[in-house]
């Protein structure tokens, strides 16, 4: 018996050994992917082997053709116009007819690899890097403004609300939570939030999503009751029975006490069957109440395609409960607690079909809810959210898969699609400039902006207004361009607008002055 207990002590500590090695093979092969697929991404080859030689690699032109860069560009389509001019189309210029040489997917491809250049659009790490610096003078339609620096942040932001009382409350991805004084100064973390993992897994300054804080949203009764809402990626490991760390987002309510989180309740969670070593299947975390006090939970589904339109499965949809996580009897998919599967979510499923939702406001006069939600290369969408509705993906998007070829992930899993079916993007950004988090201004400092969404950026490092009225076509108003990676966008309690910058190793808060 001690010999087979020596055996069995041996195997577990081969075991032990192994494990560190498995962890940094899987850290090197995502390394080198992400490197790869930057190198040898197939629309900037394609447009480097086909149309470099007459405009340039850089589309600075040459002594043969002219530059593609200084003209003005529409937000949206502008893309179909390049596709047309390759293709030879009415209106076109003299121009080689590429269609004999590219498929249409990888034309299309090549016209928004354009497109992001044309606008300046940043890789992943260059716009990580770019450290912003404010403008002078900001004109826009209706208003003029400045920036102004608010904060240096210790690490990368991801949620930002304003306290009544003119401080602000930020959620720090891989640090925590912490409050802001109305001069700016970072105050120490906030004590006993749930812990966060800053230092297994990093590639090219990404964080793994594997345990670490989301959003935060005030209870629309703040003022008397205090709670306070916190999304973040619960993570479990040996507990789970799991070689690696598995995550999913769960929800929390709190109050602070001086610095510290209290009186803590769980408010929606998912049976541990669903924590999945995919990070991308846990990105957005955002949290949005209606007039009613629901409160929505957008979860990603970025990778987790077989899964998205099971509605017994978190992934790719948003959440419906009470501000207490008490289910709402009028969810479209509603079962009754005691026929409930304990590890479905299909009874908290308010919508389904969406991707990356890094978005989620309520109209302060409608009361709709809308979501701002990344696509994959384009396609980027605004979305008025219904309760039972199919937002399409991975079924039906405007943009391409990563390898410039055509979505067809519903055909690839024999799922049934029919486009009638879904429910189409009230706005399409195309090129996607990967949009962050919505937010609707109220509010005096900008009264012209009252009750527009003003939506962030990150890839473009952009922050957009967009007029959405019943009946009439959105108008969308850049109001920068290339500042910085908006992830979060706050408004005050007299109307001040606050962005979170997430940038370098750390970060910063920005509020526009109007002048």
């Amino acid at each position: 018996m001690a010999w087979l207990s020596w055996k069995r002590l041996r195997r577990w500590q081969r075991l032990a050994l192994a494990l560190p090695v498995l962890v940094l093979a899987i850290w090197a092969c995502a390394l080198a992917y992400l490197y790869a697929r930057e190198a040898w991404e197939p629309s900037k080859l394609a447009y480097q082997s086909h149309c470099a030689g007459c405009h340039g690699r850089a589309l600075e032109g040459t002594d043969s053709g002219s530059t593609l860069l200084g003209r003005e560009l529409t937000l949206t389509n502008d893309y179909e116009s390049l596709m047309a001019a390759m293709a030879g189309g009415d209106g076109a210029p003299p121009f080689h007819d590429w269609r004999t040489e590219l498929p249409p997917p990888m034309m299309k491809a090549v016209a928004l690899y354009i497109n992001e250049r044309q606008q300046a659009y940043r890789s992943t790490t260059e716009s990580y890097g770019f450290d912003p610096q404010p403008e002078a003078l900001v004109e826009s339609a209706h208003h003029a403004f400045s920036l102004e620096r608010v904060s240096v942040l210790k690490s990368r932001p991801y949620g930002l609300v304003a306290l009544p009382d003119g401080r602000l409350i930020v959620t720090e991805k891989t640090r925590g939570l912490s409050i802001i004084g109305e001069d700016g100064q970072q105050g120490p973390l906030v004590t006993g939030t749930p812990p966060v993992w800053d230092t297994l897994l990093s590639v090219r300054g990404a964080w793994l999503n594997l345990g670490i804080m989301l959003d935060i949203a005030l209870h629309p009764d703040y003022e008397s009751n205090g709670w306070i809402y916190l999304s973040h990626t619960d993570r479990c490991w040996w507990d789970c029975g799991s070689l690696l760390p598995v995550t999913m987002v769960r929800v929390l309510r709190g109050r602070l006490r001086g610095n510290s989180w209290v009186d803590e309740e769980v408010v929606w969670s998912v049976h541990r069957d669903h924590y999945t070593p995919v990070p991308d299947a846990v990105a957005a975390g955002r949290l949005a109440f209606d007039q009613e006090h629901h409160l929505y939970i957008s979860i990603g589904g970025k990778n987790t395609y077989d899964k998205l339109h099971n509605l017994d499965t978190p992934f790719g949809k948003i959440h419906r409960v009470f501000d207490d996580g008490r289910v709402p009897r009028d969810n479209p998919f509603f079962v009754e607690e005691g026929k409930r599967d304990p590890t479905s979510t299909r009874h908290t499923v308010w919508s389904i079909g969406h991707r990356t939702g890094q978005g989620l406001a309520t109209h302060p006069h409608t009361g709709a809810l809308w979501n701002s939600e990344m696509g994959p290369r384009g396609g980027d969408e605004i979305n008025l959210i219904r309760g039972g509705g199919n937002y399409g993906w991975p079924l039906y998007t405007n943009g391409l898969d990563y390898d410039s070829t055509e979505i067809s992930l519903g055909k690839d899993l024999g799922l049934a699609f029919s486009k009638a079916e879904t429910v189409l993007p009230v706005v399409d950004f195309t090129p996607a400039p990967a949009l962050s988090n919505l937010s609707f201004y109220e509010g005096s400092a900008f009264p012209a902006w009252h009750g527009d969404a003003l939506v962030g950026s990150l890839k473009a490092g952009a922050l957009y207004r967009v007029r959405l009225e019943d009946g009439e076509a959105p108008k969308v108003e850049r109001l920068l361009a290339n500042f910085g990676r908006i992830r979060d966008v706050a408004i005050g309690p007299a109307g001040e607008i606050y962005l979170a910058i997430e940038h370098g190793e750390n970060g910063s808060l920005w509020r526009l002055v109007g002048v």
